[in-house]
C-alpha cells in the first residue's frame, strides 16, 4: 500500500493544499518532508494518520488520499486505487478496504520499549518453537541481524538472551549485562524503531517517522535514511518522513525530497530541486532549508560589523581592532572568515599604495 497524493481543502494550517507522493507515474517507496518549525510536517503526518486509521469520519469531507495498492489476482499482481475522503466522486470510487492496520505512526521521542521487547521475543520464539532453533543460536541470528542492519554504524552493543521472566538483555564492550531501559536513547532510537520494523516483518503498509534523527549522533544521521529505504523497498512499504536534520535530507533523493515552505500563511511544496542527494551539511542549509546563516546571531552580527568596517577602509580604526580582538578571541585567529578579511585588508592596502 503507498499513498500517490494528498489533497487537503482546509486542515489547521493546510489550506487548498496538495502534494504529490510519485514519480514517473509510480507511488515512491521513500518520502522525506523537509521544513523549518510551522511549516506542517508533523500536522501533515498526523492528518495522514487520522484519515486512514478512521476512513469512514472523512467520508463526506473535501479532504482526501489517493492510496494504490497490488492484489494479487491471478497470480499477476494488478493496481488498484482507492480514494479516501472527497465527497464530489465518492460514489465511483472502490469500497475502501480496512486499512486501519496499514498504517503505523513512529512520534518523535517515542521510544516503545515493550514494542520492541515483544518484537524481539516474537522473532526469537519463532524460530526456537517452529524453525527447531537452539535459543543460543536464534540469540546469534538476532545479533548477526542487527550487524547486517547497522553496519557502519560502529554500535556498542550485542544482543544477549532472554531471561527467565522473558525481559531481553544486550551486553556492552566491558560484557556488562544491560535491560534495553538502560541502553542510551540514541541506542534506543534504533532498536525500539529501525530494528524493530524489520523484525516485525511489515509489509505492504505507510509508515510515518516524525524525526528520526531524535538522539542520534550525526554519523548515525547519515545512515539512517538508507535502513528505512531498503526495508520500504524489500517489504513494499512506503516510509514517509518529517525532519529538519541536514544530514538527513542529504540522505535523500531529489525525488523523494518534499519541502515545505510557509508563503504569506499559506503551506506550499517546493520538490523541483537540481539536487540533494550527497549535498554537503552546510548546502543543504543554505540552498534548501532556507538558513540565513551557518553561524549563531551574535557572532555574524559581528562579523558582518567587521566587513562593513573593512568595505569602507577604516580598518586602521580603534573600532576595527577592537571587535577584531573580540572575534579572534572567540573565533581563533584561523577562522576562515577572519583570514578573508586579513587578506581583504592586504589587497586593499597594496591597492592604496598603488595610488
Amino acid at each position: 500500500m503507498k499513498i500517490r497524493s494528498i489533497r487537503i481543502e482546509n486542515y489547521k494550517i493546510f489550506k487548498n493544499f496538495t502534494i504529490d507522493f510519485t514519480h514517473k507515474d509510480k507511488a515512491l517507496s521513500l518520502i522525506v518532508l523537509a521544513g523549518i518549525n510551522g511549516s506542517g510536517k508533523s500536522t501533515l503526518l498526523n492528518f495522514v494518520y487520522e484519515v486512514i486509521s478512521k476512513p469512514t469520519l472523512y467520508n463526506q469531507s473535501s479532504d482526501k488520499i489517493i492510496i494504490e495498492e497490488y492484489d494479487i489476482v491471478h497470480n499477476e499482481k494488478e493496481l488498484q486505487e482507492y480514494q479516501i475522503g472527497g465527497s464530489e466522486d465518492w460514489e465511483i470510487q472502490p469500497l475502501i478496504p480496512p486499512f486501519e492496520s496499514k498504517i503505523h505512526y513512529l512520534k518523535t521521542y517515542s521510544t516503545d520499549v515493550n514494542y520492541a521487547r515483544d518484537t524481539i521475543i516474537t522473532f526469537i520464539d519463532k524460530l526456537i518453537y517452529e524453525k527447531d532453533v537452539k535459543s543460543s543460536d536464534a540469540y546469534l541470528q538476532v545479533q548477526i541481524l542487527m550487524e547486517t542492519i547497522f553496519n557502519g554504524f560502529a554500535m556498542k552493543i550485542e544482543f544477549n538472551m532472554i531471561d527467565k521472566d522473558r525481559n531481553i538483555f544486550f551486553k556492552n564492550r566491558n560484557n556488562e549485562k544491560i535491560a534495553i531501559s538502560e541502553l542510551s536513547t540514541g541506542e534506543q532510537e534504533l532498536i525500539t524503531k529501525a530494528f524493530s520494523l524489520y523484525l516485525d516483518d511489515i509489509k505492504d503498509s505507510v509508515i510515518l517517522i516524525d524525526e528520526p534523527e531524535s538522539s542520534l549522533h550525526p554519523n548515525w544521521q547519515n545512515r539512517i535514511l538508507k535502513i528505512y529505504e531498503d526495508f520500504a523497498i524489500k517489504n513494499n512499504n512506503q516510509i514517509i518522513i518529517a525532519t529538519h536534520s541536514p544530514h538527513i535530507i542529504a540522505s535523500a533523493k531529489k525525488e523523494s525530497l518534499k519541502l515545505l515552505v510557509n508563503k504569506n500563511g499559506k503551506i506550499e511544496v517546493v520538490s523541483d530541486f537540481e539536487g540533494s542527494y550527497g549535498y554537503e551539511v552546510q548546502k543543504v542549509l543554505l540552498e534548501i532549508m532556507d538558513i540565513d546563516s551557518l553561524r549563531n546571531y551574535e557572532i555574524e552580527q559581528k562579523l558582518t560589523l567587521l566587513k562593513d568596517i573593512v568595505s569602507k577602509n577604516n580598518y586602521k580604526s580603534a573600532e576595527f581592532k577592537k571587535l577584531e580582538k573580540e572575534l579572534e578571541e572567540m573565533l581563533g585567529r584561523n577562522d576562515k572568515d577572519l583570514m578573508l578579511l586579513r587578506l581583504e585588508i592586504a589587497k586593499r592596502r597594496k591597492h592604496n599604495e598603488k595610488n
